[in-house]
């Protein structure tokens, strides 16, 4: 009796970890890119750079988010939460819905901890870009 159900969890822990595999794979391969041009973000916001902020933007992203209203949003999100605090940024969950990846993540800030970062991604001329960016 013993054997039978040690047979079943068994089997429930290699079917479940065989379910799990592709998320983290999948994880793991938007992390990829998806961590850099995050993380390049999140400094240029404690920087101010613009340049920096936006390099990875679609022209869409750059229209809606231009150097004109960056220092606004800047002020509207480091006025609240702080500068990013480099490094802190961790990946917890990736949706991919037709061409679009969404690469969720938590990170911490001078004056909050675990604030959701989520950064859209779309493949354009063979380049990911960022046409999305949202902090919660």
């Amino acid at each position: 009796m013993a054997k039978r159900r040690f047979a079943a969890v068994l089997a429930t822990a290699v079917a479940t970890m065989l379910f799990m595999l592709p998320v983290f794979t999948g994880c793991g391969k938007v992390a990829e890119f998806a961590d850099p041009i995050t993380e390049n973000i999140l400094l240029s916001m404690n920087k101010a750079d613009y340049a920096g902020f936006s390099r990875d933007f679609d022209s869409t992203m750059k229209a809606e988010l231009s150097e004109e209203i960056f220092p606004d949003l800047l002020a509207q999100i480091t006025g609240a939460i702080g500068n990013y605090k480099e490094g802190s940024k961790k990946i917890v969950g990736v949706n991919i819905n037709n061409d679009l990846t969404t690469a969720t993540y938590t990170a911490d800030f001078v004056n909050a901890e675990d604030i959701t970062v989520e950064v859209t991604f779309k493949k354009i001329d063979g380049k990911m870009q960022v046409v999305g960016l949202w902090f919660k």
